[in-house]
């Protein structure tokens, strides 16, 4: 059940998720609108969330890293309004601009958290996903029991389209 019903509020909630994980907002969108390509944004958000916890990633706010959430924050907030049957020109700028300011503000809140409290950073970073996965379930169709099955179906489309093509590498 959606809890964000306008479609520029879904626009931006998904751009937000962008702001969190570039690969959040597409994965949620594609995820809801049952688009069968879908188990590639899930995939990339669950390996993007995963390397990000190993350390892998420089910060968000690093320029590389928050042009790339910014773009993905504008193409998700269009796409989602397209969908909707919406043009709004402002989307895909509003919905970059709602990236880039969670992608800079997030680390900070962490940052002030971890300082003040003590809780740990390990522990934030758990508790920032399971938040943006709270946002992404109120703004789309998929409920958070879904979550655990997308992954599941979507490593499920990884052995079946990735893995012959890598064993053919392989074998050569």
């Amino acid at each position: 059940m959606r809890h964000l019903n306008q479609p520029f509020e879904r626009a931006m909630a998904l751009a937000a998720l962008s702001g969190f994980k570039i690969a959040l907002g597409p994965a949620f969108l594609s995820a809801s609108r049952r688009r069968p390509d879908s188990w590639k944004w899930v995939m990339g958000a669950v390996a993007e969330m995963t390397l990000d916890k190993l350390g892998v990633f420089p910060p968000r706010y690093h320029p590389s890293l928050l042009i790339s959430h910014a773009l993905a924050g504008a193409w998700v907030a269009r796409e989602s309004m397209k969908e909707d049957g919406e043009e709004d020109p402002t989307a895909a700028v509003m919905g970059g601009l709602v990236a880039a300011g969670v992608a800079i503000s997030a680390p900070i809140v962490r940052i002030a958290v971890n300082k003040m409290f003590g809780v740990p950073d390990a522990v934030l970073g758990v508790a920032e996903d399971y938040i943006a996965l709270q946002i992404g379930s109120q703004a789309t169709d998929v409920s958070m029991n879904q979550l655990p099955d997308l992954v599941r179906e979507s490593f499920s489309e990884v052995n079946e389209h990735v893995m012959p093509a890598l064993h053919s590498v392989g074998a050569r």
